[in-house]
C-alpha cells in the first residue's frame, strides 16, 4: 500500500485546517477562548455542567485523584486491565492501588470485582471504559454510592456513548473523557474533566494551571500578580489541539456514524471467524467505539499475538496492543505475580487494536481483514 493505515484519525484535512483557522480567528487568537470552547461542547454531550480541558490524560486523572481527596497511603479500587496513563497517575500521588480483575466479555471492572476488594480503607473506585465499553460503570458508582466513597470515571474512548438513559461521562463524581491522539472520533491530544460539582470544578482548574487562579478580568489576564494558591501542574490545552478537537466535535455525529460503518464492516467480514473474539455491542445502551478490539483464541499466546501484530505491521496496518495489565508492569508491581488476575491476563495477551478510522473504506476493511486472516493462518502453522 501506498499509504499505511493508521490506528486512529487521519491528521487534520485542508477543511479541517481551515475551520481551525477560522475558530481561531473569530476567537482573535485568544487559547483561552478556544479552550472555553472546547470545554462546551464536551459538557454538552455528556450533560453535566462544569468541564476543565487539560493538556493530557495524565495530568487530567492525577488532578482528579487529588480533588477527590487520593493522597499517599490511601486505598482505590481499580481495574487490573486499564490505560498505563492511569498506572502512572496513582504512582505519582502516592495512592496504594487495590486491583481487581475484570469482566470476560466487556474486559471491564463491573461491581462484583471491584466490591470483593473494598476494606475499610478504600477511599475512591476507579472505573474505566476501556475502548468505548461502557458496561459496568452503573454497578461502580451505585457500589460507591452506597460505600459513600467517590468514582473516578475514565473514558477512553466512548464520547457520545449511552449506558441505559444516561451519556456517558455521568457516572463518576468526576469523568475524564480522554482526547487522546489514538482516539478514533477526536483524536486531538489532551482531555478534558467534567462534573457537577463546582467545588471539584474549581480544584481541577487550579489544578492544571500551576494553582493559580483564572484571571477575573481583562487587566489581570495582560499582566497584574498571579496568586498561587496551592502546588499544580502546568497542564493547560495548547490552542491548536483544542481547535482541533472543537473542529472534530462539530462533525460529532457524522464522524460517530463513519465510525458505525467501519466497525459493522469489521464485524460482517471476522464474524465467522473461528479464533477471533469481536467486540460486543452493549444490551443497555450505545457504545461509542475507539478502537476495533479483537482478540485471539485461547490456543493462541502472547508471542502468537506479537507475531501477527508485526506481520500486519510489515504490511502497512497499524496494529497495536492496546491494553496492559497495570500491577504486573514492571514500573507498578509490588505484591502481585503472573496468574493474580487471569482474565485480564488472558485477555492483554491476546488483544489486538485493528485500524479504526473514519477515513477506512470498505476496500481498505477487506485488505486489513484478509491481511489478519494470513498472519493468523501463518502463525498457526508455525506453532
Amino acid at each position: 500500500m501506498s499509504d499505511p493505515l493508521l490506528i486512529g484519525p487521519t491528521p487534520p484535512t485542508r477543511a479541517e485546517w481551515k475551520a481551525m483557522q477560522d475558530l481561531m480567528v473569530s476567537m482573535r487568537h485568544d487559547a483561552r477562548a478556544v479552550e472555553a470552547e472546547l470545554e462546551r461542547s464536551v459538557s454538552a454531550i455528556v450533560e453535566r455542567p462544569f468541564a476543565i480541558a487539560f493538556a493530557s490524560t495524565g495530568a487530567a486523572i492525577e488532578a482528579s485523584l487529588e480533588a477527590l481527596g487520593v493522597s499517599r497511603g490511601v486505598e482505590v479500587v481499580v481495574p487490573a486491565l486499564g490505560p498505563v496513563v492511569l498506572g502512572v497517575a496513582l504512582a505519582r500521588v502516592g495512592a496504594r492501588a487495590l486491583y481487581a480483575d475484570v469482566d470476560t466479555q466487556s474486559m471491564n471492572l463491573r461491581g462484583l470485582h471491584a466490591a470483593a476488594r473494598l476494606g475499610s480503607q478504600t477511599r475512591a473506585i476507579v472505573g474505566c471504559a476501556l475502548h468505548g465499553q461502557s458496561a459496568g460503570l452503573d454497578e461502580l458508582a451505585a457500589l460507591a454510592a452506597r460505600n459513600e466513597i467517590p468514582l473516578l470515571e475514565i473514558l477512553v474512548g466512548g464520547l457520545g456513548g449511552r449506558l441505559g438513559r444516561d451519556p456517558v461521562g455521568r457516572f463518576g463524581r468526576i469523568a475524564v473523557v480522554s482526547l487522546g491522539e489514538r482516539d478514533s472520533t477526536i483524536g486531538s491530544g489532551g482531555a478534558v474533566c467534567v462534573t457537577n460539582d463546582d467545588s471539584l470544578a474549581h480544584a481541577l482548574r487550579l489544578a492544571r494551571n500551576l494553582g493559580v487562579l483564572d484571571a477575573r478580568n481583562d487587566w489581570e489576564r495582560i499582566g497584574g500578580v498571579p496568586r498561587v494558591e496551592r502546588v499544580g501542574l502546568d497542564a493547560r490545552i495548547g490552542m491548536m489541539p483544542a481547535a482541533l478537537a472543537c473542529t472534530r466535535l462539530a462533525g460529532f455525529d457524522e464522524n460517530c456514524s463513519a465510525l458505525e460503518e467501519v466497525f459493522h464492516g469489521y464485524l460482517r467480514r471476522l464474524a465467522m471467524h473461528p479464533d477471533l473474539v469481536l467486540p460486543a455491542p452493549s444490551a443497555d445502551g450505545t457504545v461509542r467505539w475507539s478502537h476495533f478490539p479483537i482478540r485471539l483464541g485461547e490456543r493462541y499466546s502472547r508471542d502468537d499475538r506479537d507475531a501477527i501484530i508485526q506481520g500486519l505491521l510489515r504490511h502497512d496496518i497499524a496494529a497495536l496492543a492496546p491494553s496492559v495489565v497495570l500491577p504486573l508492569e514492571p514500573a507498578f508491581a509490588e505484591h502481585h505475580s503472573p496468574g493474580d488476575f487471569p482474565v485480564a491476563e488472558r485477555a492483554a495477551d491476546r488483544l489486538i487494536a485493528l485500524p479504526f478510522s473514519p477515513a477506512i473504506r470498505d476496500r481498505e476493511t477487506d485488505l486489513i481483514c484478509q491481511t489478519l486472516q494470513v498472519m493468523i493462518e501463518r502463525q498457526s502453522i508455525m506453532r
